[in-house]
């Protein structure tokens, strides 16, 4: 059983993690992609650590955004490299970035209020999180894109797959909110972001049937939609570290 002083995995996956990148820079492509394996392998760990701070097992605290999120792009990283994806060392520069943000995140967990208590939070933020995670890294492959340092748009297929995931958080956070609060839509920030979000992605979407939108503007249109989720939930996150804690 792990307790709450696991912190250490996740300082040595993010040690891991860099090491993972600046292998992959050298062109040790199989000592990069070792590395990262070990450091997804820790930060599992560190997550499964952080289901047991209530003293009995809740997966609320592993699907805490700034914690699962690292998780998420960690995955996306390893299909790509198993996928033999040239470039799959690019997404782990979002990795590192949101691994830092995790770094100095609150520790510790929000106390669950009882409505919270439900196998539908996990089915709601997990497709959420994973759906940002292809955000992020679509938007770093469209940079690289726009960047002349790749021909492919792999930008596309991630943020495909990151409608489709954002999609059935949207149904399965609406069954969670009606069981725990009596309805499936209520007026305020999270909501309206969270279909702010959604008709973003799905204006992105028909981007590619209308004439004059090339490859080249579909990235940068990419790009600010992802800044656009950072700003939105990041400032959520911000909110939620001033709230008391218990644990970590």
């Amino acid at each position: 059983m792990f307790t709450t002083n696991n912190n250490i995995y996740l300082y040595i996956a993010a040690g891991c993690f860099a090491a993972s990148f600046a292998l992959y820079l050298l062109k040790a492509r199989a000592s990069g992609l070792f590395a990262l394996i070990a450091g997804f392998c820790l930060y599992s760990l560190y997550l499964a650590g952080r289901a047991w701070i209530p003293g009995m097992f809740l997966p609320n605290p592993m699907v805490e955004g700034p914690y699962l999120l690292p998780w998420c792009i960690g995955v996306i990283a390893l299909v790509m490299a198993v996928g033999r994806h040239e470039r799959w060392g690019i997404a782990l520069v979002p990795l590192l970035l949101f691994t830092a943000f995790a770094l100095v995140y609150a520790r510790g967990i929000i106390p669950p209020t009882p409505n919270k208590l439900t196998p539908w939070l996990v089915a709601f933020f997990v497709p959420e999180v994973f759906a940002h995670a292809c955000f992020y890294c679509g938007a770093v492959f469209a940079a690289i894109l726009l960047a002349g340092r790749d021909r492919t748009e792999t930008f596309h297929k991630l943020l495909v797959w990151g409608f489709v995931l954002y999609s059935v958080a949207q149904v399965t956070g609406a069954i969670w909110c009606f069981l725990g609060w009596g309805n499936t839509f209520q007026w305020g920030p999270r909501h309206m972001s969270s279909a702010a979000t959604w008709l973003i992605f799905a204006a992105y979407l028909h981007l590619k049937y209308i004439p004059g939108w090339n490859v080249r503007r579909r990235a940068w249109f990419a790009i600010a939609a992802a800044l656009v989720v950072l700003a939105v939930t990041n400032s959520s996150y911000l909110h939620e570290m001033n709230f008391p804690r218990i644990g970590g």
